[in-house]
């Protein structure tokens, strides 16, 4: 499966996390990452852009693990998730700073 290709997002101390964007159904090896669960939304005036509306944000330490329940991925749908977004970082603890900073700077309808 090809990813969509890169975003940075902020969280709300400032520092920026380059991620990269796949199709929410992507299966993964098994790496510690962050990660966003959004809305993927093509962008009128640039083809090769999108916006990405923040739904759940997340941390684990192998992607190769399901993300989350189908419960969870049900609610995601609902408002409208079609996309994972993923920082890799094998450091757990520095994958907790992240999630929360992440967490803390978009409010996601689903944390």
């Amino acid at each position: 499966m090809a990813s969509f290709g890169s975003i940075t997002f902020s969280g709300q101390s400032g520092e920026k996390y380059l991620c990269h964007a796949w199709p929410l159904d992507t299966r993964f090896k098994p790496l510690g990452a962050v990660y966003l669960v959004t809305k993927r939304m093509a962008n009128e005036t640039y083809a090769r852009k999108a916006g990405h509306q923040t739904i759940f944000v997340g941390r684990t330490d192998s992607l190769a693990n399901p993300l989350a329940s189908e419960t969870d991925f049900d609610r995601f749908r609902k408002y409208g998730a079609n996309c994972v977004c993923v920082h890799v970082d094998a450091d757990a603890e520095r994958r907790l700073a992240i999630e929360r900073d992440l967490i803390a700077g978009h409010q996601p309808f689903c944390n």
